[in-house]
């Protein structure tokens, strides 16, 4: 009986952490911006956009797979953060965003996509992506893990040098 109670007890806590943490008011970064999330959201931290400096993506939590692309036949180690972290974080409200790169190419992706649970790869293979090599930021999915990743429309969503999305 007892068991049960503490149980109940910490769940309840748990419950209640989470949530505060998800109100929690998003800080201003500290280091340079390397992704700004606006639109549909509920967590902004400059004018009206949540902004998100190395630091802060790092602190949602690591997301990483081995998975070959279209670019290359090899398979490659991705690691960074998860997508759904950053719009959760951010309090998305909208079924779909656009994503944009430094280049100004820009993409639609529906927020359905969080199903396969994609990630904001910061590294390939262990090594920190740089501006050259399609960083600092790039929108990768578990091709290998899901047959329907492999075709075309999912590899237009594989946005490299990505700096904004915005949630609609």
């Amino acid at each position: 009986m007892r068991y049960v109670m503490l149980l109940g007890m910490l769940a309840t806590l748990l419950a209640g952490s989470s949530a505060a943490q998800a109100a929690e008011t998003l800080p201003r970064p500290q280091g340079p911006v390397l992704l700004k999330v606006s639109g549909k959201i509920e967590q902004t931290n400059v004018d009206g956009e949540a902004h998100f400096d190395r630091q802060m993506l790092e602190a949602l939590g690591k997301a990483s797979f081995t998975t070959g692309s279209a670019l290359t036949d090899k398979k490659q180690l991705f690691e960074g953060v998860s997508l759904r972290a950053v719009l959760e974080r951010a309090g998305a409200k909208g079924s779909s965003m656009q994503a944009s790169a430094l280049n100004n190419y820009k993409i639609q992706i529906p927020l359905d996509d969080m199903k396969y649970e994609p990630i904001i790869a910061m590294r390939v293979d262990g090594q920190v992506l740089k501006l050259r090599d399609k960083g600092p930021l790039w929108i990768v999915y578990p091709r290998d893990a899901y047959p329907e990743l492999q075709a075309q429309i999912y590899d237009s969503r594989w946005i490299w040098q990505l700096n904004k999305l915005h949630v609609e």
